[in-house]
């Protein structure tokens, strides 16, 4: 009986998978998600404003502080192991706290770290603004990508993430700005109102976030069922009737539940077929009972109306393609912690459980971890972060001089990455995410030979560049900017989480973010010493030899992720040469180690 109630939701939950993706035609922006997507876009406006502003206010620092090539680097540098702080903690409270409640938290981070910059009279207060606004990007990157992901139709879902990256890009295009204008106007404490506006943007996400509700797909992981129904009532622009029959389809589940309570064998066979959320029966026994979020039929057997299965980036789908799977390891794992006791004393324990659910669920999606780590490394070391932090020193390198050129072009940098971010965004969906990534990095090497060949003859200032090296490495940099715009930069968070189920996207996009900060310390602590080490050309012939390699590596691994669930994802890396080539090589292992211990049992 059960193995028949078991085909017979498969038959349903792939009618209903049908049925929601002939409908994803029908979707639309409504006038809340679209004030929503604005407002939680903020966050990436203020990530690149914090990342990109350096490049203006260093100049003004280094003759401020009379500063050193090692603490230009510090200074640079510093704001990356902030980042690596708040990625290893930002997983866990975007995760545990909420995305909401994440944003609203790094925007009070942020204005503290921005007073810390703007009211420094040392070096030292200013690397610990440095280390506290990197913590709050970090942070915010999580939060950010994860709400926007989460609250997006799947049909909108690349373009409505990837506007992110297009504010981030906006962001740095606002810094070199503010460092052009302020640099020439204020040249002697210009900086200071360089780092005093990023408060005031973080001040008007923290206002307009106040007003937002929480990700719907949050609040369902954590058994908020009706919230999430009135959040995605707003979202979807639903109807007062259609929410009134939400609320009904909740009357019958609930009699559903008091019958289930009556009837062990019906509570048996429903844990074997559906994903239960663990709940308590009067006598405080342990129970799992069906909810009508994740029920697949209705109670005349057919298949329910989806209430949020293209609103919560194929989270649905995950719950309803792989039911038993996640049932049983929310059996295993969560009936023995109860997560749903939450209090100041268990917070350590909630901290081992959620890292123990993560350990688990990484351990099941290791390829996914793989090309998430490949990805996050090669974001860095394809030398993109020096392009931008370090911009006017290049371009004073290549003979712009004067402080006007050098950030006039540097502001040109900014402004193509711009307009090349916000034209992929456009193009996203039509082109797919594996074209681009592959196409971006491409251009990316390209342009870093270009840049190899053209300082290979500069060894320090008295070298002038000739009128063709100068074409050539203007060329070079804007040819990185252009690169990574149409791939690492819209990409990485896209790709990383559409490969993760709901339950650990935050923790996996904290995970990677970790690793990117850490990588983007040593890229930016690592560039002007080895320039003066060892030639101006070296860091770039670096960065082209790691950039063709990952190319290679991204063309025989990395599976196109658009408009598809993580069994789906998982099932193209199946056909893959590098995953094939992998299982192979593990198969063969094991067989040797069994051959092995047979051998020595004889």
């Amino acid at each position: 009986m059960v193995n028949s109630k078991a085909s017979d939701n498969e038959e349903r939950r792939d009618e209903m998978i049908m049925q929601q993706k002939k409908s994803s035609n029908d979707e639309k922006l409504t006038p809340f998600l679209l004030k929503a997507i604005a407002i939680a876009s903020l966050g990436g406006i203020l990530f690149g404003y914090d990342l990109g502003v350096i490049s203006g206010a260093l100049p003004l620092l280094t003759e401020e502080f009379f500063l050193s090539r090692t603490q230009q680097e510090m200074v640079v540098s510093f704001l990356y192991i902030g980042g690596g702080i708040g990625a290893a903690l930002g997983g866990l409270i975007c995760d545990g706290s909420g995305r909401r409640m994440c944003i609203l938290l790094t925007d009070i981070i942020f204005v503290i770290g921005a007073a810390f910059l703007a009211f420094a009279n040392s070096l030292t207060i200013i690397l610990i603004g440095r280390i506290i606004v990197g913590f709050a990007v970090a942070v915010s990157g999580i939060a950010d990508v994860s709400y926007l992901n989460e609250i997006s139709p799947i049909k909108f879902r690349g373009s409505i993430v990837s506007i992110n990256e297009a504010c981030i890009s906006l962001g740095f295009v606002l810094s070199y700005l503010a460092g052009y204008i302020l640099a020439i106007q204020f040249p002697n404490q210009g900086w200071r109102v360089m780092f005093g506006v990023g408060a005031i943007i973080a001040i008007v996400q923290f206002l307009g976030m106040l007003c937002m509700p929480e990700s719907p797909a949050w609040l369902r992981e954590n058994g908020r069922f009706e919230e999430a129904d009135v959040v995605l009532s707003k979202i979807e622009g639903r109807s007062n009737l259609e929410t009134i029959d939400i609320a009904s389809r909740g009357e019958h589940d609930q009699n559903h539940e008091m019958y289930n309570n009556s009837n062990p064998s019906h509570q048996i066979e429903d844990r074997q077929t559906m994903t239960l959320p663990p709940t308590k029966n009067k006598d405080n026994s342990s129970n799992t009972l069906c909810t009508h979020n994740q029920s697949p039929s209705g109670g005349d057997g057919s298949p329910k109306k989806t209430t949020h299965q293209d609103y919560t980036n194929l989270n649905s789908r995950e719950h309803n393609l792989t039911p038993n799977k996640r049932s049983m390891s929310s059996l295993s794992i969560e009936d023995d912690s109860h997560p749903q006791r939450v209090s100041i004393c268990s917070c350590c324990s909630q901290i081992q459980h959620q890292l123990q659910k993560f350990k688990i669920s990484v351990k099941s999606n290791h390829r996914q971890a793989k090309i998430a780590i490949f990805l996050s490394i090669m974001s860095q070391f394809c030398g993109h972060p020096n392009v931008l932090n370090f911009g006017p020193e290049i371009f004073s390198q290549m003979g712009f001089s004067s402080r006007k050129a050098s950030l006039g072009s540097t502001l040109l940098v900014g402004s193509l990455k711009f307009l090349t971010t916000s034209i992929i965004i456009w193009r996203i969906e039509y082109v797919g995410r594996r074209f681009l990534l592959l196409l971006g990095m491409t251009i990316i090497g390209v342009s870093l030979l270009i840049l190899s060949i053209s300082f290979a003859g500069y060894e320090d200032e008295s070298d002038d560049f000739t009128t063709f090296e100068k074409v050539a490495s203007m060329i070079g940099v804007l040819g990185v900017a252009v690169g990574y715009a149409m791939s690492f930069g819209p990409l990485n968070w896209l790709i990383i989480s559409e490969m993760f189920p709901t339950s650990i996207r935050g923790r996996a996009l904290g995970l990677s973010t970790i690793i990117t900060y850490v990588s983007a310390s040593i890229v930016s602590y690592t560039f002007l010493s080895v320039q003066s080490k060892f030639g101006s050309s070296i860091p770039f012939s670096i960065y082209f030899g790691l950039t063709s390699l990952s190319l290679i590596y991204a063309f025989v691994s990395i599976p196109d992720t658009g408009e598809r669930s993580p069994k789906e994802i998982e099932a193209e890396m199946d056909t893959m040469w590098w995953w094939r080539r992998s299982s192979s090589l593990e198969e063969s292992d094991k067989l040797s180690t069994v051959v092995t211990t047979d051998a020595d049992i004889i």
